[in-house]
């Protein structure tokens, strides 16, 4: 009976010693070189996400300055005119009383 007592014991002890020890403790070292990195990993990103942002905007410059050489001055007027005409249809806006007073009256005719 002393003997597996004393077995007990000892099987006791060794199973207790993990409990108490302090390997996964991190020293302050640790948790500043952890920071440390997730800043760089952020930053990273940040450079990485600049670039692209950077190389996007540079194509669709090119391209926004490949159909306006494609395009003569008049039909670019024309172009701006017709949008700003169809802004103000959609928004519900009548046009300037002077242009409406001497604009020409449609005429009603028989076909």
């Amino acid at each position: 009976m002393k003997f597996t007592l004393k077995i007990v014991l000892v099987f006791f002890l060794f199973i207790s010693f993990p409990v108490f020890s302090q390997d996964n403790k991190e020293t302050p070292t640790e948790k500043k070189n952890d920071v440390e990195t997730r800043r760089m990993k952020r930053k990273k990103a940040k450079a990485e996400w600049k670039a692209k942002r950077n190389e996007e905007r540079a194509d669709k410059k090119a391209v926004r300055a490949h159909e306006k050489s494609l395009q003569t001055k008049a039909t670019r007027k024309r172009m701006h005119r017709d949008q700003r005409r169809a802004n103000r249809i959609n928004q519900n806006k009548k046009e300037f009383f002077l242009i409406r007073m001497f604009k020409p009256k449609p005429r009603g005719g028989k076909r």
